[in-house]
């Protein structure tokens, strides 16, 4: 079984420091999620939305699409203290402290801020166990307006199809280009955080609690891209 993290332990202040030069090279085409969750959000959007960035980890979602738009608004809600610091240093040297705000702890403690224009959820899924995956995306459709879009990004799969394992292995290899001598002691200890739901799965838990036009805009590995809309 994979193992449940602690935010303040998994991505501490080492960690967090590290993260924004690590990440690129542990995900692949992680700055094309990035162009196309813009290009996402950038159709369905009007001027002055209100953006949720759930596990907005060092705010790269926000600091991304508050420079597409300069009238959007964030709340960033994130578990991890050490990552919050450094999220609001990159906030504030970007001079966006005005249009980010942050809540350090998990959505479900988050006070009610009204509804929401969107949401994002970008590699942080993957770290909830199945069994509380419904539940936490029925906790990001009572927040959103109705029509509004979650873009989330994340590992999935079935562990048990060979489509799995070849996506996994792919990824494997991929480390092998990107992180050298350490990518066995890297794929071992992140693959054990990875809580995998197969992508039908995922959609009839989302159209449960009230998403609908589930859209699966990228794949690459064992890595895809989903836009789906409150009804």
């Amino acid at each position: 079984m994979p193992r449940v993290i602690d935010p303040n332990v998994q991505f501490d202040g080492e960690m967090s420091v590290r993260y924004d030069a690590f990440v690129p090279k542990l995900i692949p085409d992680y700055v094309r999620l990035h162009e196309l969750l813009v290009a996402q959000l950038g159709l369905a959007l009007d001027e002055g939305a209100r953006i949720l960035v759930v596990g907005a980890g060092t705010c790269t979602e926000a600091l991304t699409l508050a420079d597409f738009d300069p009238t959007w608004t964030f709340v960033a809600v994130e578990p991890s203290a050490p990552m919050v610091d450094v999220a609001r240093e990159r906030v504030a040297a970007a001079g966006l402290s005005d249009r980010v705000s942050f809540h350090v702890g998990t959505l479900d403690t988050l006070e009610d801020q009204g509804s929401f224009d969107a949401a994002t959820a970008i590699l942080m899924m993957h770290f909830i166990p199945v069994d509380q995956k419904a539940a936490a995306f029925e906790n990001i459709a009572k927040r959103l307006k109705a029509n509004a879009p979650l873009v989330m990004a994340h590992p999935i799969g079935d562990p048990q199809s060979d489509e799995h394992t070849l996506a996994m292995q792919a990824w494997r290899d991929h480390l092998d280009e990107t992180l050298k001598d350490k990518a066995e002691t890297v794929y071992t200890n992140v693959s054990d955080t990875l809580h995998f739901m197969s992508d039908n799965a995922q959609t009839d838990a989302l159209k449960g609690v009230g998403f609908d036009q589930v859209v699966r805009f990228h794949t690459r590995m064992v890595f895809g891209a989903w836009i789906a809309m409150k009804g």
